[in-house]
């Protein structure tokens, strides 16, 4: 730690701020006039490190330190030093963190005070600082002025040591050490003296009145506990007679208010079921007048023109398969035609293969003929004797004329030959030997130069890696087993899955425009309004209809229901009635208020068993599927309460037959209606086509959604695999380019290296030494060759008779196998001249079948372009025709909703008639339940009171005071969070420890314990 710099103000003869530095880390010296302020810099420094003798300093008081004693305006005088503490070896403890330490005194009025790091300190804390890293201001020899260096250096060997304790920071911990060790021999001796009193006297004393007390404090908390839980048991038993007899009390007129009012209801409930039968056939009438005959006409002309559709429809599609099938047959003569000209070049190339085959095959005929003949005159030239014997295996193999050679002769030959090879065999030892000294004078020089330069191992080893790198990368490319092809079907099989997408998006928009009554518009009620947390949509978009055939009756059973806009709760409904700029009349379903009248599974089972038939009857709910458990009180509530039939007769069973238990609303598959009140809607369709009911029109919406979620999925991912594999492939071969370039460039500088051209040079002599001495092993083995074919003419020459013999059998054993093979060679060349024919008439014919293709080809592609005008016109029309019947469904959806409206308002009113009537009988049921339960509460009423009557006798005193707080929360008597059973059980306890503990407390002891206690304090 050293100083950086320094900043004074105010400070002696600097009135002004100024800045003194930056310091260096191990030399400084202060130069200057007489007067200018050299000392003051020195003083500054023992002013900030709080040194206490003034004089020191040339000051008697703290306001000598202030400019002009603060007489010319400056009141004050502060110092700041600056110390670097990067070295963390010589840094202060606590602050080896911190690069920088300031350290501020501030002298003002007479008060001094100390900042370090801009914080205020003490001064002690500032003497620690600087003493902990050997600086104390106030060492007599922190200073050594003008004339003390001789004294210094005289120093006494006490005074020495001082100056090295002062240094090392010794002094600072042996001063506090002194003076703590003092302290603690005083508070030891005292404490010693307070300990003996206590342990003597005080002490045995508290222990046996502490015991005492334990007793008497647990004898007066028992007695207290018991007669608490006493009272609060019997302030129980009074407060309960009293509530049972109040709550009884309130019970029975309740039950009598209730009797009167389903009374009244039973009344009111007579009055509007006539109601409901009056406008029932108000809103038939009105029906009848309003839509009746509009929706019939308009069904049959939607009916007529669907058929047209129907028909343009069928007529496209068949059009766009044949144009299909077209493409799929000119893409397979394509493909053929490709297979047909591969066939051919591979024919063409196996019946050159075949001639060259042919020609080599006719040569081998030849020699072999001629082999056999060369046999016949060597068995005729043997038998007669004109022929040297031993020398049939040569002619047999077809060798030199050493057979027209007499033995003599051979071995002269043989032996001319040895003498030959012996003198190669010394050329070859001389050139190796030469070879030898000369590959050790280049390997010398390659050191040496290697020694010099060094370069050509380094450029080696470089060549090497890339070698290896280029390897590894190729391996990378073939492993990698990218598929261009592939990536070409891919992108078109997804432009003709977008193709599809795009035409089912607008197949949906289309749906939509048509079926506007399906569509939910409203603005956020509020600011960051979660729509898909709070609004679930129309009820008809929330569920799937498990068979087609069923759409009709379940659209029926659920009437205006699938109109209603399905939200979380009824606040948000109030919301977007009050704030959702609502364009039309909306009826909401909340699904926290919505409830439902479910028919139970058994009643269904109990009347298919008694129907005979599993498939007679469903329940409506059993008929749909929804995706999440919350909407289940939902359907429960559109259709759980409605059958569907599969005939009119079990729909009327259903409604009105009291054998099967059900008397529910019924619907059958053709739509007719049978409600339990007994009105029955519906009527003969036979013949009529209405065309798609609204929950088939939703569920084909949602199927489009599903496919458009859908498309792409697989194709797409593996389109990613293939573009990825695609981009790698490029890098790895663009890789392989740049090595191979660099590569070349490496062999280039190679070759023009000392190093390399004398590695070079080895190498070709290395390898013209393993020639010569490959070619050396090789004559040596001819060598021994002629040795022995030259022993074995000499032993011949002293047994011929018998040779002579043994070559016939020889030659005559050769002969059979030359002819043999001649046999052999003529039968395969036949068969490859047939071969050959064969190949040939392949050829013409696929040659013919090429050109027939090439035809049809373009006779398929003249087709095409045909067809593609005749399904664009075809397109136009159809276009055409579906939008005038999508105008004209519109029209009948809008009247059929409007006929829907009358069914359903008509439906709704049976459906609260059917609920009028269930709840007749339920009160005529609970008239009866109401009048049993009065007696039974009264009877309860009058042994309440006498119980009470008994109590109030025994306790009265302390019941008529404390029974206002009975039952009262958060008081003694607060019942409702007690565990009576256990308190009784406590009670009993606690009698018995009373009693038996009674014969033994001493309540002396209290008073005793406090005065011990008091002398203790003391």
């Amino acid at each position: 730690m050293h100083i950086r710099e320094i900043v004074l103000e105010g400070f002696k003869s600097y009135a002004t701020r100024t800045t003194v530095g930056p310091f260096d880390e191990h030399f400084n010296a202060i130069t200057g006039l007489n007067g200018s302020g050299k000392s003051n810099i020195l003083d500054s420094i023992c002013f900030v490190m709080g040194i206490t003798s003034l004089s020191q300093v040339r000051a008697q008081a703290l306001s000598d330190f202030i400019y002009k004693q603060g007489t010319a305006g400056v009141t004050r005088a502060s110092v700041s030093i600056m110390f670097d503490n990067r070295n963390k070896e010589q840094a202060p403890d606590g602050y080896k963190m911190i690069d920088e330490l300031t350290v501020t005194r501030i002298v003002e009025s007479n008060k001094s005070k100390y900042l370090l790091n801009g914080k205020n300190a003490t001064q002690s804390a500032i003497h620690d600082l600087f003493k902990s890293v050997s600086l104390n201001v106030n060492n007599p020899r922190f200073l050594i002025l003008q004339g003390q260096v001789t004294k210094v250096s005289k120093s006494k060997p006490q005074e020495i040591l001082g100056l090295i304790e002062e240094a090392a920071g010794t002094r600072m911990y042996d001063q506090k050490k002194a003076e703590a060790l003092k302290t603690i021999a005083k508070k030891d001796d005292k404490l010693k003296e307070i300990r003996t009193t206590i342990d003597t006297d005080i002490t045995p004393t508290i222990n046996k009145l502490q015991q005492d007390e334990q007793n008497y404090k647990m004898y007066t908390e028992l007695k207290k506990r018991y007669k608490l839980l006493n009272d609060q048991l019997i302030a129980y038993e009074y407060w309960q007679l009293i509530t049972s007899v109040k709550k009884t009390e309130t019970d029975v007129e309740n039950m009598e208010s209730q009797t009167n009012e389903y009374q009244e209801r039973n009344e009111v409930i007579t009055e509007e079921i006539q109601q409901i039968h009056n406008e029932v056939k108000l809103i038939e009438r009105e029906r009848n007048e309003n839509v009746g005959n509009e929706v019939s006409e308009l069904q049959t002309v939607y009916d007529k023109q669907l058929v047209e559709l129907r028909n343009l429809t069928n007529d496209n599609d068949r059009l766009a398969k044949q144009l299909s099938q077209y493409k799929q047959q000119l893409t397979d003569s394509e493909q053929q035609h490709k297979q047909l000209t591969n066939s051919i070049e591979n024919l063409e190339n196996d019946i050159e293969k075949s001639r060259e085959e042919l020609v080599d095959l006719d040569k081998k005929v030849l020699t072999d003929t001629e082999h056999v003949k060369q046999l016949q005159r060597r068995h005729e030239a043997v038998s007669t004797g004109t022929a040297v014997v031993g020398s049939s295996s040569q002619v047999a193999h077809g060798s030199n004329d050493d057979s027209r050679l007499t033995n003599k002769e051979r071995l002269d030959k043989y032996k001319e030959q040895r003498g030959e090879i012996a003198t190669k065999i010394k050329q070859l030892q001389q050139r190796i030997d030469h070879s030898a000294g000369e590959l050790k004078k280049l390997r010398t020089e390659q050191k040496s130069l290697t020694s010099k330069q060094g370069t050509y191992s380094s450029m080696r080893s470089e060549f090497d890696k890339k070698k290896m790198t280029l390897n590894q990368c190729e391996k990378d490319l073939a492993k990698l087993q990218f598929d261009v092809e592939r990536l070409k079907q891919l992108r078109s099989d997804i432009r003709n899955e977008d193709e599809n997408m795009a035409r089912d998006q607008n197949r949906l928009q289309q749906m939509r425009r048509q079926n506007h009554q399906l569509d939910f518009q409203y603005t956020n009620p509020t600011p960051n309004f979660d729509r898909a947390k709070h609004v679930h949509g129309l009820v008809a978009t929330l569920f799937n209809i498990n068979d087609k055939k069923y759409a009709q009756a379940l659209e029926l059973a659920a009437g205006g229901k699938l109109f209603n806009v399905v939200v979380d709760t009824d606040e948000t409904s109030k919301l977007l009635f009050k704030y959702g700029d609502l364009k039309k009349r909306i009826t909401f379903a909340p699904l926290n208020r919505i409830s439902s009248n479910l028919i139970p599974k058994n009643k269904i089972e109990s009347a298919r068993r008694e129907l005979g038939d599993p498939n007679a009857i469903f329940l409506a709910k059993d008929l749909v599927t929804y995706n999440h458990s919350k909407y289940e009180t939902l359907i429960n509530y559109v259709f759980g309460s409605t059958i569907i039939c599969s005939t009119s007769a079990i729909a009327q069973r259903v409604a009105f037959d009291e054998k099967l238990g059900l008397n529910a609303m019924a619907i059958t598959l053709d739509g007719d209606i049978y409600n339990p009140a007994g009105i029955l809607s519906g009527g003969d369709r036979s013949g009529t086509n209405r065309g798609p009911t609204l929950l088939e029109t939703v569920a084909e919406m949602n199927q489009l959604e599903e496919n458009i979620r859908q498309y792409n999925s697989n194709n797409r991912q593996e389109l990613t695999k293939l573009e990825r594999d695609y981009v790698q492939s490029q890098n790895l071969q663009q890789q392989i380019d740049s090595l191979t370039n660099e590569m070349q460039l490496l062999e280039l500088k190679l070759a023009q290296n000392d190093e390399h051209r004398l590695q070079t040079e080895i190498t070709t002599l290395e390898q013209q030494e393993f020639n010569n001495k490959k070619e050396l092993d090789e004559q040596r083995v001819e060598e021994k060759v002629l040795n022995e074919k030259i022993s074995e003419l000499e032993k011949l020459f002293k047994n011929e008779g018998e040779a002579k013999k043994k070559e016939l059998a020889e030659i005559e054993q050769l002969m059979k196998k030359a002819e043999k093979q001649v046999d052999l060679s003529q039968k395969r060349s036949r068969e490859m001249q047939t071969q050959i024919k064969d190949l040939e008439m392949q050829l013409q014919s696929q040659r013919a079948e090429l050109d027939t293709l090439t035809s049809d080809m373009d006779t398929l592609r003249n087709t095409i372009e045909t067809s593609v005008e005749t399904l664009n016109d075809a397109n136009k029309t159809l276009a055409n025709n579906q939008m005038e019947i999508d105008e004209l469904l519109s029209n009948l959806q809008t009247k059929r909703s409007r006929l829907t409206e009358y069914n359903n308002r008509i439906h709704s009113l049976h459906q609260k008639e059917q609920q009028l009537i269930k709840e007749r009988r339920e009160i005529e049921l609970q008239l009866e339940k109401n009048k049993h339960s009065i007696v039974d509460l009264q009877n309860i009423v009058k042994e309440s009171v006498r119980r009470r009557q008994l109590i109030i006798e025994k306790h009265g005193r302390w019941i008529e005071e404390e029974k206002d707080k009975f039952g009262t929360s958060g008081g003694q008597y607060d019942f409702a969070s007690m565990n009576i059973a256990k308190m009784q059980k406590d009670a009993k306890d606690d009698k018995e420890k009373v009693t038996k503990m009674s014969k033994h407390v001493d309540e002396r002891a209290m008073t005793l314990l406090e005065q011990k206690r008091a002398m203790y304090k003391q």
